[in-house]
């Protein structure tokens, strides 16, 4: 269930792109204990030409500053309520060390906002979370 989406301003390369899809679906499994095939990471690349700084266009703002020091990557996140404050500490620690490091942003341009999800109000398959969970872990203690 773990989502991941960030924003960047177009023009970084696909495979660096590619990279922090995976460097960050590596990171939520593991500090999250989530399994892989429920995690989603999507990347939305802005135009600088819509992207506002202070007043004008990120292009703008890129004519006379680097990259790093302009673009404010920006990652929402979305996990189910209960988790403890260390995970989010330490994913949010994470997702900025791979987007600095990738992306050459400057780390304190780095925005990583978490919304805890209430499981009667996130749906899966049309079925509440707290009910498809609830279903789930039964499915999980029959089979032990």
């Amino acid at each position: 269930m773990p989502v991941a989406h960030i924003n960047l301003l177009k023009g970084h390369p696909r495979a660096v792109l590619r990279a922090v899809i995976a460097e960050i679906s590596d990171a939520m499994a593991e500090i999250l204990a989530a399994p892989k095939d429920r995690l989603e990471v999507w990347i939305t690349e802005v135009d600088p030409e819509l992207w506002g700084i202070a007043g004008a266009t990120a292009a703008e703002a890129l004519a006379s500053a680097p990259r790093g020091q302009v673009e404010m990557p920006f990652v929402q996140m979305v996990l189910m309520e209960g988790r403890p404050k260390e995970q989010h500490h330490r994913i949010i620690a994470a997702i900025t060390e791979i987007l600095a490091r990738n992306l050459g942003a400057e780390k304190s341009r780095i925005r990583v906002h978490i919304a805890p999800a209430q499981p009667d109000s996130w749906g899966i398959g049309g079925v509440p979370a707290s009910v498809a969970r609830a279903a789930e872990l039964a499915a999980r203690a029959l089979a032990s």
